[in-house]
This record gives structure tokens, sequence and C-alpha cells, in this order.
């Protein structure tokens, strides 16, 4: 039997590893030239590397009584764009494209048959997100089943396999990214190659802002297009963190309540709400509706009930000739001193001096 050093060194995966990590992954993580920063580039540098020859080594060892039929694409409705990489090169000098830059994006919608190997890796991490249907994944012997709203994560240079359900193939949007910033989304995902998969929950913006990413590369790589593809990715990945956490934090019904509550708050401005009906309104108790609603919106329910209602006062202010007193009136402050010194405090001006700077 050959040992984990002869399969290593007799593989291409040594090339592999040491041009595609030196020229994607370190520079991904390159964030200044400090000598503090010097020693993380190789720390994590080492560390891709560890994960990268373990990975193989697994995949290559169980690899011989494994007959996986390759169907990367070819799907009805798909929609497909890869970034070329001379392209990506010079994107990645770029300050505005460096911290994060989609470098293919895709849409399968059930994909019947789908099934990637990919025995050295991808120099990008690759994210793929299950919109109906179910997949599979095999990191380092490890099998993960993957369903409905959730996200599968794939660290850079990391040997693996992928594939749709046969009895239910899988509908997935996906990209594949890099940049500065990747490795710090990865952690806030809590993501490693055991725990590869994130449950989200659904929600009909995740698909926009996927297409957004897809769409801006589409129509071309210049700079322009570049720089939105990326910052679209940005808000797709804020929106997928903060659908990590809501979900992480309670159960979907919790967030549909906590979600109700808010949507009640937009309606009832200028009502004077408080703690009892609002968790009357979700069938909570006070205590569980507070305590809930912290951990979903991170903040207590009459704070951000006043942010709405500050909101609410800015918009007026900048877009009608209503007066202070009305304005106050309109989001559930009778007294008028009172709503000047709320509004004061949260934008550091009165709304008299508000109108000056910005009214209409």
């Amino acid at each position: 039997m050959e040992t984990c050093a002869t399969i290593l060194t007799s593989s291409p995966a040594v090339e592999f590893a040491l041009t595609n990590i030196g020229k994607y992954h370190t520079r991904g993580c390159a964030i200044s030239a400090s000598a503090q920063f010097a020693g993380c580039k190789a720390t994590l540098w080492l560390k891709q590397l560890w994960r990268y020859f373990r990975n193989l080594f697994i995949l290559n060892r169980k690899s011989p009584c494994m007959k996986w039929r390759e169907k990367q694409d070819g799907f009805a409705g798909q929609r497909l764009v890869v970034v070329p990489r001379p392209v990506v090169a010079t994107a990645l000098q770029q300050p505005l494209l460096r911290h994060l830059l989609p470098t293919d994006a895709g849409y399968y919608p059930k994909a019947k048959g789908h099934t990637c190997v990919r025995k050295h890796g991808c120099p990008e991490v690759i994210f793929i997100y299950c919109a109906e249907g179910n997949g599979w994944c095999e990191i380092a012997g490890r099998r993960h089943e993957i369903t409905k709203n959730q996200l599968l994560v794939i660290n850079a240079v990391t040997p693996h396999v992928y594939g749709a359900d046969k009895e239910r193939p899988w509908t997935i949007h996906w990209f594949h990214a890099i940049g500065s910033n990747v490795p710090f989304y990865l952690e806030r995902l809590g993501v490693t190659d055991q725990k590869p998969v994130v449950s989200l929950g659904g929600d009909v913006q995740l698909f926009s802002l996927f297409e957004d990413v897809r769409e801006g590369l589409q129509h071309g790589f210049t700079l322009t297009h570049l720089i939105y593809a990326a910052h679209s990715l940005a808000h797709l990945m804020g929106l997928i963190l903060r659908h990590k956490e809501e979900y992480w934090h309670g159960e979907t019904s919790i967030r549909e309540r906590i979600n109700k509550s808010v949507e009640f708050m937009k309606g009832h401005l200028r009502e004077p709400l408080n703690i009892a009906t609002l968790a009357s309104l979700v069938n909570l108790s006070r205590s569980h509706f507070t305590s809930s609603f912290r951990r979903v919106t991170r903040y207590a329910p009459l704070s951000y009930l006043n942010h709405l209602r500050m909101q609410r006062a800015v918009q007026l202010l900048n877009t009608t000739d209503l007066s202070i007193k009305q304005i106050g009136d309109q989001v559930g402050f009778a007294d008028q001193f009172y709503f000047s010194r709320a509004f004061g405090k949260m934008h550091n001006h009165s709304p008299s001096e508000h109108r000056r700077r910005y009214g209409a």
C-alpha cells in the first residue's frame, strides 16, 4: 500500500498547491504589509496546505472503490458565467476588488445527475445554496446531506465531491469567491471541513442577490462590471450572515413571529405601543418576546420601535411641510418637546436643524 508521503509526492497535488495557493489564497489573506499580518498569512497558508494534503490523501485512498460519473453542467435552463483567470489576477490588484471578488457564478435548476469531482480542490471558496430538492457532498471522507434552504461551503484547495440527490435533484444558486475578506466571512459563518453546511431559511431576496452577482458578471468583465458584481456579493454575504444568525438563534416560527411584530410596529408608529401589546400579538409571554426579539434583531423591542419612528420622522422632515408637532404626532409623540429631545438624542441635532440641513 502506498504511504501518505508517496501519494502526495507522486501526485500533481504539490505543484497545484504551491501554484494556486500562492497565487490566490495567500493573496486572499493579504490585508497589510505589517509583520503581524505576515505571520498570519504564513499560518493560514500552512493550514490550507495541511488541510489540502490531508483531504487529498483521504480522497485518493478512497477513490479506487468510488465510481462517480461526472456531470458538472449542461442542465436545461442553467445559467453560468466564468471570469477568465487573467482577468481575475488583474482584478485582485484593484483596491475595490481585492477584498471580495466573485470569479464564477451559476444557477442549475433541477440538476438531475449533477456530480462534480475535484481531487485537488479549487483555488477559490465555493458557495452552493440549495433552493429546492436535495444534494450531498463528501469532504475528508465524510458525507454531508444538503437540503432545501441550506448553504454548502467548500474551502479553497479542499479535495471534494458533490452532487444532486437521485430522487430529488437539487436546484442551486452558486458562486466562487476569493479575496482578503473571505476567511473572515467563513469564520463568521462557522463553517469548517467537518461542518460545511449552514441552514439559512428561505428568502426571495437571497435569490435576487444571487441573480445580481451573476448578471453583474454576465454583462462583461470591465472594472465597472466587476465592481458591481463584487459589491452585490458583499450585500449577499451580509444577508447570508444575517439569515444564519437568525436561524441559529431561534426556530423559524420565532423568527416569523418577530418579523410579524416588526411589521405591526411599522404600520402603527403613531400608536402608544408597549411590550404587552406586541407580545400578545404574536402569542408570546412578555419575557420570551423581549429575549427573542433582542436575539433576532440585536435590539430591545422599544428601542427598535424608536428607531423606526425616528426613520419615519426623518422622511417626513425631508419630504413634507408638516410642522414639527405634526410630525411628532405622526410617529407617536404627543409632546413636541419630548419628540425633539428623542430626535436630538439619536441624530445629535434637533428636528428643526435637520430640516434646515436636509429638507427639500
